[in-house]
């Protein structure tokens, strides 16, 4: 019975032993796997960026104006410019997942004026980043306040515009 034809046990063994020779020289690599699970940000705001009132008195170069982030106004220099009335700063609150790092984008936005539609630059300050404390509410505040440069050929008239504030995870 060993003559001629092959047994069917040998032929099914000769696949199989191929099969076995091929897991002898596999391999295996592991990597581990991470995912970080946040709360959504919320960001609200009180108040608004007020400057007050700025008189021009025969302006002769560049003034910068600044109202910082604790609500302090500085009224340029040389006796130029006369600065009065209420100032505020506005606050926000930014609420997500505790001990995270929240940065804080401002942009700088042109003012309108409502009577003759000339532009004033409003360069918003404050901080770059807040670390959360806490998840959820009360989140953390943090101001912003700005600057605006006046120059002998700005109009006079009242400049509106908008704060433009974004927060995003680190």
């Amino acid at each position: 019975m060993f003559g001629g034809r092959p047994s069917v046990g040998a032929l099914l063994a000769l696949p199989l032993a191929a099969l076995a020779s091929a897991h002898a020289h596999a391999a295996t690599a592991n990597a581990s796997v991470n995912v970080n699970i946040v709360k959504p940000l919320a960001l609200s705001r009180t108040g608004s960026l007020n400057f007050g009132t700025i008189v021009m008195n025969s302006l002769t170069g560049s003034r910068t104006v600044s109202l910082s982030t604790t609500n302090v106004l500085t009224c340029g220099s040389g006796g130029e410019l006369a600065c009065s009335g209420a100032t505020s700063v506005p606050t926000y609150n930014v609420q997500g997942t505790n001990r995270s790092v929240i940065s804080i984008f401002k942009n700088v936005t042109q003012l309108t004026n409502t009577s003759d539609g000339s532009k004033l630059t409003l360069t918003p300050s404050g901080p770059t980043s807040v670390t959360l404390t806490n998840s959820g509410a009360p989140g953390e505040n943090f101001t912003i306040g700005g600057s605006i440069t006046l120059t002998p050929s700005t109009s006079s008239g009242l400049y509106s515009g908008v704060v433009d504030v974004t927060v995003d995870y680190q």
